[in-house]
């Protein structure tokens, strides 16, 4: 017997009798249930199922097997041998929710598809956020905002949204996309004025003013194509919200307006810019005398000079800024660390035009001291935690052997 969809024929019920056809135990706990009739919308198309009580028992999910017939998985059993008729309840705000997110997605589709011929490959709808995907093209973001506004256009004038079961024929006429391989007739299609018809099984509004407002969160390089990301309906309220207090805590922070925002930040990163520059030359200018004092004390090796140093309470710009100063004489292997409370950072380098290799000894001095850093044979950094600095130093004098065997 194939379950009877009431969810098709009252978009807005939400509460249901049905009797009970089948029932079963499962292994984990759970229990499942066949109702001759349900108001659980079973999922597909994209769009999650419905969740909800039966007999007051949590509904935690409802799926179509391949007979037709809706099981319900509930999250506990309960006596159905002395029951024949049950009470369904469904989560109606996450039905409605899911609902405006649909057809959102259907009108911000059917859009792309009618201004610019774009086909919607794949939808789906994850929590409160939808996707969709544009294969094998980069769709420019201009494109996409135009979409997006006469989607808008299309909510605000309270469209009737219309299912229809037509022929095959009519279908090839006038889809943007046909149904699936494995749909059979009759197929249900929704038509929302002239701007979209499309075979889809899920539920939607039956008007377009229900969704309220549709609006592109992101959009992305995916597999060659672009990905869309939108909110609809009570989900684009709730994002623009929060995102209304961020501005809102930001603008407190910065001491700005709404349109000074961006301005503000510009000129801090420039001043950060210029405090970071400052900080370099300060740092340089004290560390010059110590790069000049290693290079001329340094012991040389096959016409190179491998200068190991550890600079202590110090932190990573220290590091790299001395590496920078002794690298700049193509003889020269700089095996530098600098440690403080908080733990260690390294940083091997020799100049670019050098044939040397700083790989193998950073690997091995990284791995002792049980930290992670990568790079290339010029320079390879990376950090470790809290060490002792004579463990740090004997690391690093290991390394300067692991050179040497190298030359």
């Amino acid at each position: 017997m194939i379950t009877k969809k009431l969810y098709y024929e009252n978009i807005y019920a939400r509460e249901f009798d049905s009797e009970i056809i089948n029932s079963k135990n499962n292994p984990d706990g759970t229990f499942e249930i066949t109702l001759a009739q349900t108001l659980f919308y079973p999922g597909g198309g994209g769009q999650p199922c419905d969740l909800g009580f039966i007999n007051g028992v949590e509904v935690i999910n409802v799926f179509e097997d391949h007979t037709g017939e809706i099981i319900h998985v509930l999250k506990n059993n309960f006596d159905t041998e002395n029951l024949k008729n049950i009470h369904g309840v469904i989560n109606w705000q996450r039905r409605f929710e899911y609902m405006q997110q649909h057809l959102g997605e259907h009108i911000f589709a059917g859009m792309l598809y009618k201004l610019h011929g774009l086909n919607t490959s794949r939808m789906r709808i994850e929590n409160d956020n939808i996707s969709l995907d544009i294969d094998d093209q980069q769709v420019e973001l201009d494109i996409i905002l135009e979409a997006e506004r006469e989607a808008n256009k299309v909510v605000w004038q309270n469209i009737p949204v219309e299912i229809i079961y037509p022929d095959i024929e009519e279908i090839k006429l006038h889809a943007r996309k046909l149904p699936g391989d494995k749909a059979i007739p009759p197929f249900r299609v929704v038509k929302v004025g002239d701007v979209d018809y499309v075979p889809c099984c899920g539920t939607h509004p039956d008007t377009t003013g229900q969704i309220g407002l549709i609006k592109v969160i992101s959009a992305e390089n995916h597999k060659g194509g672009t990905r869309i990301y939108l909110h609809c309906g009570s989900a684009a309220y709730e994002w623009l919200h929060k995102l209304w207090l961020e501005i809102k805590n930001a603008e407190s922070e910065l001491v700005c307006g709404d349109l000074n925002i961006t301005e503000k930040i510009l000129n801090l990163k420039h001043q950060i810019r210029e405090l970071k520059n400052n900080a370099q030359n300060i740092t340089r200018h004290f560390l010059k005398p110590l790069a000049e004092n290693l290079i001329n004390n340094a012991e040389e090796f096959n016409g190179l000079k491998i200068i190991v140093h550890v600079l202590e309470n110090s932190e990573q710009d220290s590091a790299k800024e001395l590496s920078r100063l002794l690298t700049e004489q193509p003889d020269i292997i700089a095996l530098v660390a600098a440690v403080n409370n908080e733990g260690a950072f390294l940083m091997f380098s020799c100049n670019k035009n050098s044939h040397a290799d700083v790989r193998k000894a950073f690997k091995s001095t990284i791995e002792t001291l049980n930290g992670k850093g990568g790079g290339a044979a010029f320079s390879a950094q990376g950090h470790c935690g809290a060490v002792e600095v004579e463990k740090l130093r004997n690391a690093l004098a290991h390394a300067k052997e692991i050179i040497k065997n190298q030359a």
